[in-house]
Formats: structure tokens, sequence, C-alpha cells
């Protein structure tokens, strides 16, 4: 048979399953998409490097949208362009419109992987652990970042809501670790904000979780730190902080533990 009577055959299969059970408009519009998907995204893919070569960020992250939107469920290119767009750097006279500019494109890059969510199904859970991690990183990035999220929290409260959301959501062992041990970092975020008390209440709920830890002898070490802190916290001078000091898990918090 030949190749142009297997299409005709083809299309003629297709229109008489139409005939029979006309497609919703949703799953046809899902069908078209699919099929002119080949033929549009080499075309997106240019484009997008020809913005790369001579774009602006803000030209670049709209590129990136488009091509999205023909690999709607590629968690890595979600987080990919949001962390290219997020941590672009900021050109201003001062510290202040710096700040301000980036504060714009991480709104825009978290609210972009927000609409994303509902559209990689199972994959959610990538997109989320982008969400928790991205406010971090940015602040690092440009440190002005981090006192205009202070009304909201912090960087911190940020990530540890998304993470809630995981624990949740895709409950298991890695994910509770990985809240757990963020402990110091939200908890130094909410020292900063002049939350004492939600931050001791953060190193306590971190410390019961320490029990399930499956590392049970990093757990022990771990937990004998924060323990140290929330005494030191408490107005206990006496305790030896020479561990917690020396510890890379405990950084953020060294700040209030003078």
């Amino acid at each position: 048979m030949s190749n142009r009577m297997q299409s005709l055959l083809g299309l003629a299969c297709c229109a008489g399953a139409a005939w029979l059970a006309p497609p919703r408009l949703d799953a046809l519009a899902e069908f078209t998409a699919w099929c002119v998907r080949p033929a549009t995204l080499p075309f997106a893919w240019r484009a997008l490097g020809e913005t790369e070569r001579h774009g602006d960020p803000t030209e670049l992250f709209l590129r990136s949208q488009q091509v999205m939107r023909l690999l709607p469920s590629w968690t890595d290119g979600y987080g990919a362009f949001a962390y290219r767009y997020a941590l672009a750097p900021t050109e201003g006279r001062d510290a202040a419109q710096r700040g301000r500019t980036a504060a714009a494109r991480l709104d825009a890059a978290m609210a972009w992987l927000e609409q994303a969510r509902p559209l990689v199904g199972r994959r959610e859970f990538e997109v989320l652990q982008v969400l928790a991690f991205l406010p971090e990183v940015a602040c690092r990035v440009e440190p002005e970042l981090a006192r205009l999220l202070q009304p909201r929290g912090g960087a911190a409260k940020i990530a540890a809501g998304y993470m809630a959301q995981l624990e949740q959501r895709f409950a298991g062992p890695a994910v509770q670790e990985q809240r757990t041990f963020f402990a110091p970092q939200l908890a130094a975020a909410l020292l900063g904000a002049n939350q004492r008390d939600e931050a001791i209440a953060e190193l306590r709920a971190a410390l019961g979780r320490a029990s399930s830890v499956r590392d049970q002898a990093l757990a022990r070490e771990w937990a004998a730190r924060i323990d140290e802190v929330l005494r030191w916290l408490a107005g206990d001078r006496t305790i030896d902080l020479a561990a917690v000091r020396t510890d890379t898990r405990m950084a953020p918090l060294l700040p209030w533990l003078h």
C-alpha cells in the first residue's frame, strides 16, 4: 500500500471516529496542539536562541513561555526558565532600584510556575520544589530583595509554605526530612522579622520531627544542636555553642546567638 493511500485511510478513520463520537472541544484543542507541535517547536527554539543572544531578560522570559506552551509537561524547562529570569542580573542606579526589579521578576516567575502546576500532573512535586527554593536563591543573588520580602515573612517563610504543601500532597520520608532540616533557615528568617516566638516554635516542631528521620545517627547529632540553640534562645547562657558555631547547618542562626 502506498504512503498516499495510507494517509488517506488514516484521515478517513479519524473523520469516521469524529462522526461517531464527536470530541469535546478541550480534547480537540489538545489533539490539534499535538499535531502542530512538531512543526512549530523548531521555530520557537530558534526564536528563543535569537532572543538569548540579542534580547533582554523580559523578552527572553516571554519567548521561554512560548516554548513551554508547546511542552506543557516539561518540568525541567519550567524550573530552568524561571530561575534564568528571576536570577538575571539587575541594572539600576542604586540597590533599591535593583531590588524592585528583582522583586518584580521573582513575582512574575513564581506566578508562571503556579500556573504550571495543574499542567504537569504527577510531576507537580518538582514545580513545588522550584517554588520553595527560588526566593531564597534570588535573595542571595540580589541582597536587597531579602528586605523587600520581609513583609511576606521572608524567603524562608515562603519556602516553608511550599514545603508544607509538598509534605501534604506528596507524603514521604524524603519530603518530611527536607522540611525538618530546613528549620534553621526558617527560624533565622523569623528571628530577622522579630517573630521570636514563631522561630522557637518552628525549631521545637523540627526537633519533634527528628525522631522520624531515617538516619538516626545524623538525626541525634542534628537534634542536639537544635536543642542547644533552643536553650540559648530561652536564656540559658551556660550552654557551650562551640559545636553549633562549627556546624554549617546552623549558620543561618548564628547572628542571633550572641
